[in-house]
């Protein structure tokens, strides 16, 4: 059911925290293979490692009623690492998003507020950490260095907090005004 649309709900009134139902779907999803693999190799992205925050549906059902395989990456809070939201991309093997409109789309009436999504684990961050705004730019910028989270949009990456132990951060930004803003900031 997470591909249904949910009914839109002030800011002020979004749930903090990914409840219990989507936590279990995302749980309940496989590690990148099949279709996500052949995806990501198309689009020439380095694979992140299978104890990161990305995952392979099947099938999941979009809003529009398609039904296809996709990305999935959980969402938590840059701070308190707190499950936020799903992040869903419709894809095909040929390294194209499926023809759906939108192929990208968030959980509705949840906050991506200070979420990121950890293509590698927190143990695998020590001193140098990689950031990009999308999960593709991410991983694309881990064939050169690694470890890299995605910061979901040029908002969130414009917020990313400085992180204790942190001496080295590459920021990958997307060539637009709103993704060179954020990378400046």
């Amino acid at each position: 059911h997470a591909g249904n649309p949910v009914a839109r709900t002030k800011p002020d009134e979004r749930p903090l925290t990914l409840g219990a139902d989507y936590r279990a779907l995302y749980r309940s999803l496989a590690p990148i293979g099949s279709v996500a693999k052949d995806y990501l190799k198309a689009r020439e992205c380095e694979l992140p490692p299978s104890d990161g925050d990305l995952r392979y549906a099947e099938a999941l059902r979009h809003r529009s009623g398609y039904v296809g395989p996709a990305l999935v990456a959980l969402v938590t809070d840059v701070d308190t690492r707190a499950p936020l939201t799903l992040h869903r991309t419709w894809i095909r093997a040929d390294g194209s998003k499926a023809d759906i409109d939108p192929p990208r789309m968030l959980l509705g009436g949840h906050t991506k507020k200070n979420g990121i999504i950890r293509l590698w684990p927190d143990d695998g961050v020590t001193t140098g950490l990689a950031i990009a705004e999308g999960v593709e730019t991410a991983l694309t910028l881990a064939l050169a260095f690694t470890p890299v989270w995605a910061m979901i949009d040029a908002s969130n990456l414009a917020k990313f907090p400085v992180l204790d132990g942190i001496r080295s951060l590459l920021i990958a930004a997307d060539h637009d005004d709103a993704g060179l803003r954020a990378a400046d900031a």
